[in-house]
């Protein structure tokens, strides 16, 4: 990680700090974006289910209601443009029911069974429609034309008669209860045209009448109750049709009543649910926007530390070095970019020269005394002191000069290296390879001055005086 950051400089490292932090912010702001993407879409999707399943709910009973309608229409007047009418409505149904069933797998099971139903009502209506058909759709046709025509024929065959009134009072009372049949549709007038029927041939038997005609009679009596049965049994299926055709409608509409209570019954569950989820995600964003500003802060305190510790320590070797010659050096990462861990190297450097000028300076001194007391002592003890104390100057001196020496070997070192690796196409030099240059050219010429003040020579030495280490 070190090593890393010194490949930077300090406003690369800046940037970097605050283009993290930029795009951790942007992260938590693209994720809360998301998140209200993903709420919307669900209430979008809620509100657009609730609203399809509402508006294919009032289709259906309008499609419905308009069915019902054109039935009663063709109930009451038989007229076929009301059979054409249910079978296009029928047809608009059975298309909303299929959108219907589109919505989801609730509504899916709803239009299935709609359509059934609806499919049922259809093939109940063509049944009564075509049971009409046979009754009649006017007076004139199917058996309502056969028993109208057969009532004449009875009526025109009893006026014949030279005896006809009590026939025609019969034939008067039998129309009445025919008609009060077909008005109210009551199953006791069917009883008492039988029992006038039965009545009317009893007497007819026992009319003083010709043969031929008593015959005549007896078969147009019987035709009429013939086609009255037949018209009665007709009225009796077309009320069995209808009232298949009134149960598939009925279960219509509850089913899409249910679909309704279904569908709030989910809206209200989905928007619990959502709102669950929102607290949650609320919650969630919460969190990672603190995260986020930790982490943003924690890369402010990295970079900032970074800057600053260097710095510190830089500044405190500083001060050591005005009053005393430190012997900690700040730690450096070779071949770094940082202006700080340059300044450090600088800083080092300076250090070592001083230290390398203080200690050839004591030496010397140090050697200077013992020379200047060896020359003024008198005595045996003394001169043997000043000459021991001489000797470990000199070593001392010898010290420094190969440290020295050791110090100029690792310079050439590193100019002889560097110059190895010049570029051969003339290419412009590395900052980092100029730098190394100048801090080993540096160091080689602070190095020489020492060797420099090394060569005064020996009447200086007898005189006892040292050079200025600044010289």
């Amino acid at each position: 990680m070190n090593r890393l950051a010194s490949r930077l400089r300090i406003g690369e490292k800046i940037g970097l700090g605050f283009g993290l932090v930029i795009l951790i912010f942007l992260g938590v702001i693209v994720h809360d974006q998301v998140a209200l993407a993903r709420l919307s879409a669900d209430y979008e999707r809620l509100h657009a289910l609730y609203g399809a399943r509402q508006s294919y709910a009032f289709g259906i009973e309008r499609r419905l209601g308009a069915i019902r309608a054109a039935q009663s229409a063709f109930l009451t007047t038989r007229d076929l443009g009301a059979v054409a009418q249910v079978t296009r409505e029928a047809a608009a149904l059975e298309a909303k029911a299929a959108g219907l069933a589109r919505l989801d797998e609730t509504s899916q099971q709803a239009a299935t069974e709609i359509r059934a139903l609806v499919a049922d009502y259809l093939s109940s209506f063509e049944a009564v429609v075509e049971a009409w058909r046979v009754k009649g759709l006017d007076e004139n046709s199917g058996l309502q034309g056969a028993f109208r025509r057969t009532a004449h024929e009875l009526e025109a065959l009893a006026g014949s008669l030279e005896q006809t009134t009590d026939f025609e009072v019969a034939i008067l009372q039998l129309r009445r209860r025919e008609k009060d049949y077909l008005l109210r549709g009551a199953p006791t007038y069917v009883a008492m045209v039988d029992a006038i029927l039965a009545n009317t041939a009893e007497r007819v038997m026992q009319a003083p009448i010709a043969d031929p005609q008593r015959e005549a009679l007896t078969e147009r009596l019987a035709a009429y109750g013939r086609d009255f049965h037949a018209l009665v049994e007709q009225d009796r299926r077309i009320e069995v049709l209808a009232d298949a055709m009134d149960v598939a409608v009925g279960r219509i509409r509850p089913l899409v009543e249910a679909n309704l209570i279904e569908a709030r019954r989910l809206m209200t569950s989905m928007t619990d649910a959502i709102a669950d989820s929102a607290a949650a995600r609320a919650r969630i964003n919460l969190l990672i926007a603190l995260g986020a500003t930790l982490l943003g802060a924690l890369f402010a305190v990295m970079i900032t530390s970074r800057i600053v510790r260097p710095v510190r320590e830089i500044a405190g070797l500083l001060d050591r070095m005005t009053t005393e010659t430190p012997r900690e050096r700040i730690p450096t990462v070779p071949g770094a970019r940082d202006e700080i861990d340059a300044m450090a190297a600088s800083l080092n450097v300076l250090a070592d020269h001083k230290s390398t000028f203080v200690n050839w300076w004591r030496s010397a001194m140090r050697e200077a005394v013992a020379l200047r007391d060896l020359h003024s002592a008198g005595e045996a003890r003394e001169c043997v002191r000043a000459a021991t104390e001489l000797r470990l100057a000199v070593d001392a001196r010898l010290a420094s000069i190969l440290a020295v020496r050791d110090g100029i070997k690792r310079n050439s070192a590193m100019i002889q290296g560097l110059v190895a690796h010049l570029p051969q196409s003339g290419a412009n030099l590395s900052s980092a390879d100029v730098k190394r240059l100048k801090e080993a050219a540096a160091g080689v010429s602070a190095l020489s001055q020492i060797l420099q003040a090394e060569s005064w020579g020996p009447a200086d030495r007898h005189e006892g005086t040292a050079p200025d280490p600044t010289r």
